[in-house]
């Protein structure tokens, strides 16, 4: 149950707000497409992103592009450790930003996943003046997301890889 925006800490309005947790997933989405291939992004790992990207610890800790995620989970087993409460408790946040997404066409849910809607941002995603260096970080960090989750493996085996079960 997703609690009344009033009923929300200032915080929580700030950093799970669903303007912004929609634009981070589509920036996911237009990452996970950068290979040229007009690919969705699988639903189940949409809810792998905000878990991730709004965590200013493993966003920090995220290698390149280089380095299999196979490989930074087995060397990181401390976000690993925590991560399937982590997704735990922003599975309505994370629904709450796909709605407004889709709603407000940023997001569009295909038959196959989740993909970039055909509002036309520009920039995209945009940038506000008072957007902070964590803001953009974020942005950078869920593009990140977007390349480097891999294209050719099974979800569940993503989703195992990080203690997360469907």
């Amino acid at each position: 149950m997703i609690p009344a925006w009033s009923d929300r800490s200032v915080e929580d309005q700030s950093l799970f707000n669903p303007v912004f947790c929609a634009l981070l997933l589509r920036a996911t989405c237009r990452g996970y497409q950068e290979d040229g291939e007009s690919r969705a992004l699988p639903l189940a790992h949409s809810f792998l992103v905000l878990p991730i990207v709004l965590n200013a610890r493993i966003r920090r800790a995220l290698p390149t592009l280089k380095t299999r995620m196979t490989t930074w989970t087995t060397a990181h087993p401390e976000h690993a450790a925590e991560f399937a409460d982590r997704c735990r408790e922003l599975v309505d946040t994370t629904r709450e930003a796909i709605q407004l997404g889709c709603a407000q066409d940023w997001l569009v849910i295909s038959g196959d996943g989740l993909r970039p809607g055909s509002h036309k941002f520009r920039p995209d995603p945009p940038r506000l003046e008072t957007d902070t260096p964590d803001v953009r970080d974020c942005y950078e960090a869920a593009r990140f997301i977007g390349r480097w989750l891999p294209k050719d493996d099974r979800q569940s085996t993503i989703l195992s890889m990080l203690g997360v079960t469907p």
